[in-house]
């Protein structure tokens, strides 16, 4: 058993290691992590730490698209160590095992070390979570607090109430109430129909809200504060009307169009190459909290055609802690799952250099050395993210 348990631990450590390399060599790409880059550098070279801003269509303007936290950690991350790819990337990469260290705490408080180590095995060989885990986008960060804030709670440990409070309100200032209501479905799902109504001390009850009103008012009010309408765009364009109407009045261009129902899949690719493991078994597995909270996730983003896979990855923590805890379900012993970590490991690294190879090869408009000049057409975001204008007005 121990030398099971030491072979994740080596996979783990090769994983880690794979990933620094990676955010230390790959530059920016074009568009969604250049664009996040950009920003959190000219935040960090401009010292306005509540206005995100950025060059969009010829115009140096603020970027309303998205609470400033993320940027805010980006930014900070390039002030101590300049303003790089390893620096904006690192939040993501904290978060990451941040999320596998509330992985192993959750499960080793329910079941046995081993089951621990082995959930925290397949939560980080999931390939998904493993490729956002080094980019500089906002997605590490909201799995880290809701999957996180779903763990803790599924404890049942009262003690963990303000902890869990306080993943939830840095979910909100990471992403808005998205946080909430990844959250709130299950937990709601959890007491009405499997009828496990949670503990709920008075005083622990009062200081977890207490800690989530006091966080989210308090930031969301200083950011109001420098960037005025920002809530209004942000809580009813960016949450409320994307997800109902096709313009919803979007500044930064448009919504991914899919059509409703894809979150099913989205969710077994987000848990890849585990969600392969229940195919093997025709019994459906038990409805613990943890998979119960996977159901209510992606049926919530069934709802709409604008989902992209990325807000599917809080299903992959669970379901390894499901998975981990209770491999009877699958016909699949711990041992044997122990054993196939390496490979994964393997593969998800494979995956990984895989990608940034292909960008090397076939993308290179992509890359900073082949960006194109600043102008209104052809605007590159990892242009401005290694040469400004940080601050300094429109390009010319």
């Amino acid at each position: 058993m121990k030398r099971s348990v030491s072979i994740v631990a080596a996979a783990l450590a090769a994983l880690i290691v794979v990933r620094i390399a990676a955010m230390l060599v790959a530059p920016v790409f074009e568009p969604s992590e250049a664009r996040y880059a950009a920003i959190s550098a000219n935040m960090a070279r401009t010292g306005d730490w509540f206005v995100p801003s950025f060059t969009y269509k010829g115009v140096y303007q603020p970027f309303a698209g998205k609470p400033p936290f993320a940027f805010q950690a980006s930014a900070l991350s390039c002030k101590a160590l300049g303003v790089n790819e390893f620096a904006v990337r690192l939040p993501s990469l904290v978060s990451w095992l941040a999320l596998l260290a509330i992985l192993y705490w959750s499960v080793r408080g329910t079941s046995s070390r081993d089951a621990a180590m082995l959930a925290v095995g397949l939560c980080a060989t999931t390939v998904s979570l493993y490729m956002m885990s080094g980019i500089c986008m906002t997605d590490a960060l909201l799995v880290c607090c809701v999957s996180g804030a779903l763990l803790l709670y599924a404890t049942r440990d009262t003690s963990l109430y303000p902890a869990v409070a306080l993943l939830l309100a840095l979910g909100t200032v990471v992403k808005g109430p998205v946080a909430l209501a990844l959250f709130g479905l299950p937990a709601l799902a959890d007491s009405v129909i499997a009828r496990r109504l949670p503990p709920l001390p008075l005083k622990r009850t009062l200081l977890s809200l207490f800690l989530f009103v006091a966080v989210v008012v308090s930031y969301f009010a200083a950011v109001e504060a420098n960037q005025p309408g920002f809530l209004r765009y942000f809580i009813v364009n960016e949450n409320i009307m994307r997800f109902l109407v096709h313009d919803y009045g979007d500044k930064y261009g448009a919504g991914r169009e899919t059509f409703r129902g894809m979150a099913v899949v989205w969710t077994l690719v987000a848990t890849l190459p585990w969600s392969l493991v229940p195919f093997f078994r025709r019994r459906l597995p038990s409805l613990s909290f943890h998979m119960l909270s996977i159901l209510c996730i992606t049926l919530f983003w069934c709802l709409t055609s604008r989902v992209p896979f990325t807000y599917l990855l809080p299903v992959a923590p669970l379901f390894a802690a499901h998975l981990a805890t209770r491999p009877e379900e699958f016909g699949i012993e711990p041992t044997r799952l122990r054993r196939l970590v390496p490979f994964a490991a393997a593969l998800a690294c494979v995956v990984l250099c895989g990608a940034l190879s292909y960008t090397y090869a076939f993308n290179r408009k992509k890359m900073p050395g082949a960006s194109a000049p600043m102008k209104v057409s052809d605007h590159y975001f990892s242009y401005e993210f290694y040469n400004g204008p940080w601050g300094e007005g429109a390009p010319q």
